[in-house]
């Protein structure tokens, strides 16, 4: 797919109460999600914030975790985080992407098919990168993860009436594992079913079942 063909609908749409609805052109953003998850992991917060650089971003002046990129969304949209490697390091967990500005809630019904046509360019795009994603629901939002070889995800979804883009580190989805097989054998012990607490709701879409 070209950018031209993903890029194919406004990126600026005026609602009628006056405000502005914003889309990052999915090329830009394409750009951006791959320079995070493609990055040879695992990455300091030292290398976060040249990668920020070298992007062209600036950190906001009271967390330097957290950017405005050139996106054009007008507000704070991007952030990492980061966890403990060892007793003296930290190391990168996540990176989270703005990839449209927020809906208005006075005008949701204006917005809202924008936003899904920008979510499913997004999969479109990122699905020629990386191949067929796994798709799944929770609390009755769509979201499609993709799962690369160096164990580092790409998940799109819609969070607080906003699209974007997070990424997780090969480490913090180990940890996630480690921390669902020990819940699960608990769970086992007891005779009792696991359920994520975190996504009690989460089903998937192509293996409803599992």
């Amino acid at each position: 797919m070209t950018d031209d063909t993903a890029d194919a609908f406004q990126h600026r749409t005026v609602l009628s109460d006056g405000s502005v609805y914003r889309v990052v052109p999915v090329g830009a953003g394409v750009r951006a999600i791959r320079a995070w998850a493609e990055y040879p992991w695992p990455m300091s917060p030292a290398q976060a914030l040249a990668l920020r650089d070298r992007l062209g971003w600036t950190s906001s002046p009271t967390d330097e975790e957290m950017f405005t990129t050139d996106h054009d969304l007008e507000e704070k949209d991007a952030s990492f985080n980061t966890i403990e490697a060892d007793r003296d390091t930290r190391t990168v967990s996540s990176f989270h992407l703005s990839l449209t500005s927020r809906i208005p809630k006075e005008v949701m019904d204006e917005a809202v098919p924008i936003a899904e046509r920008a979510f499913d360019a997004y999969v479109e795009a990122l699905t020629a990168v990386y191949g067929q994603g796994k798709r799944s629901r929770n609390r009755g939002v769509l979201s499609v993860t993709w799962a690369l070889p160096s164990d580092t995800s790409v998940d799109i979804g819609t969070v607080g009436r906003v699209v974007s883009a997070d990424i997780d580190s090969p480490a913090l989805n180990e940890a996630a594992r480690g921390e669902a097989q020990y819940f699960a054998e608990i769970a086992d012990e007891n005779d009792v079913p696991y359920i994520d607490i975190d996504n009690p709701d989460s089903i998937d879409i192509d293996n409803p079942d599992s």
